[in-house]
């Protein structure tokens, strides 16, 4: 059977860097292996959900290029693709029929107050916290009794004792004993609503997913789904947990964490091929390398991975973006310079502009300050009282105009010549005057994009 990956986000919040490393992941596999990245959308978490969060993620994956085979958007042979949508269906009552024929779901009144006092009883006898399994056999009389007081149950699935084993393709071989996993866990809530880990489950049965790729913080979350897998009498998937993914603190990743969203990201001017490609060497022996999603499907592997947690590095990526722009041709970055500046001029002074500061530009959100230095009201806040003749002196030797790229050497050579200073006390000062910073775009490349008239008009204003 051709493979088949999924990612299932829950729709409460943005999309974070650490979400899109699990998508990427995903794709890339499915991509190598010639198969099918399938984008679901597990809408159960009534209290959290974002509105419009669906939409906004699948856009922030098109962004990416991270496009789905089956979605929402896309559609596909085994949707629908919503949680919810598949409840009205009636998939997970199918499911649960199934386990309760076999005795291996049943009805739980155990109130919270209850359940709290379980765990803190058990704690306190050295036990693993979690649920005692308590009403696993109860009476029809019983549960009639629970019910005229109000309560209102939710379903369990009985794991019954005994190893569960499974191989990781990162982890290795992984081994848990069911008795100290925290008791049978709930897999429909009092309102109804499946717990992702049952619904997960059987979602990936009936839309034949192969492989289980994500987080190691669902790898508890796996042994249950084994012997759920198991218990539906499906073929279990190959699992493979990554290492997670910190924020610079050693924190865990949040969706409510901006600065880390990949909304955020794009508004900061970073591109998509810098961010995938970081994301898909963090945390594996690889280096960091630009290239495109099929360029960096080819070189994904399993065996790369890491098992220590990763600290997410923004620098990292914006080297690689500096890597993309400094190699950005105008037709290329045309659409990105006019959308941030406000009065773009002529497309071939707007093309030397580019060129000129391209260098020194990292992320696409600095094309608005680099247009203004050159164009725009500046201050020369590092020149000393010292500096008012020298720049006066600058301003009478200005070249006539237009200025070419030789035209910076052969005016500070006049100006070394009439003055006797030379470097930092020859250079800085210009650059200051003319840009009102000590440091930027080189001011050969500058000159013939500001022309003569407003260099002239920033020299005598920097004379004052």
């Amino acid at each position: 059977m051709s493979v088949r990956a999924r990612f299932a986000p829950s729709p409460t919040g943005k999309l974070h860097v650490g979400n899109v490393r699990t998508a990427l992941v995903n794709v890339l596999f499915s991509r190598k292996m010639g198969g099918q990245f399938v984008l679901r959308f597990e809408d159960t978490d009534l209290e959290r959900e974002v509105p419009e969060a669906e939409t906004q993620m699948i856009s922030v994956f098109d962004w990416l290029g991270i496009t789905a085979d089956e979605s929402t958007a896309h559609g596909g042979d085994f949707g629908p693709y919503r949680t919810r949508d598949r409840a009205k269906r009636g998939d997970y009552d199918e499911a649960l029929k199934v386990l309760f024929e076999k005795g291996l779901a049943y009805e739980c009144f155990v109130s919270k107050e209850e359940l709290d006092m379980i765990r803190r009883l058990r704690t306190s006898r050295g036990l693993p916290p979690g649920y005692d399994n308590r009403h696993r056999d109860l009476t029809e009389r019983e549960k009639e009794a629970y019910r005229a007081e109000g309560r209102e149950p939710v379903i369990r699935f009985k794991l019954l004792d005994g190893e569960i084993a499974f191989e990781d393709l990162v982890r290795g071989s992984v081994r848990y004993e069911a008795k100290n996993l925290g008791g049978d866990p709930v897999i429909v809530r009092s309102n109804g609503i499946p717990i992702f880990t049952f619904a997960g489950a059987v979602d990936d049965i009936n839309q034949k997913i192969t492989h289980v790729i994500r987080g190691e913080d669902h790898v508890t979350n796996a042994a249950i789904q084994v012997r759920i897998f198991e218990a539906l009498g499906a073929k279990v998937p190959s699992f493979a947990h990554f290492t997670m993914l910190l924020d610079s603190d050693g924190g865990k990743l949040s969706k409510r964490l901006d600065s880390l969203s990949i909304a955020q990201l794009r508004e900061q001017g970073f591109l998509p091929k810098s961010i995938l490609s970081y994301l898909a060497a963090i945390g594996t022996s690889m280096d960091p390398t630009l290239g495109s999603i099929e360029e960096l499907a080819q070189r994904f592997d399993f065996a790369t991975a890491g098992r220590a947690p990763v600290r997410f590095e923004l620098e990292q990526i914006e080297r690689l973006n500096a890597l993309l722009i400094h190699d950005m041709d105008w037709p290329e970055a045309r659409d990105y310079v006019l959308a941030r500046v406000d009065n773009p001029m002529a497309e071939d002074e707007m093309e030397l502009f580019w060129h000129a500061v391209r260098p020194n530009i990292s992320l696409l959100s600095q094309i608005k300050e680099q247009f203004d230095l050159c164009f725009g009201d500046i201050e020369n806040t590092g020149l000393i009282a010292d500096d008012a003749d020298y720049i006066r002196i600058a301003e009478q030797e200005l070249p006539k105009g237009p200025y070419s790229k030789q035209t910076w050497q052969a005016w500070v050579g006049t100006l070394k010549e009439k003055t006797g200073r030379k470097g930092k006390d020859l250079f800085m000062p210009l650059r200051i005057a003319l840009t009102g910073i000590s440091h930027g775009p080189e001011l050969a490349e500058l000159l013939p994009v500001m022309g003569e008239e407003r260099a002239r008009a920033r020299l005598k204003q920097a004379c004052k």
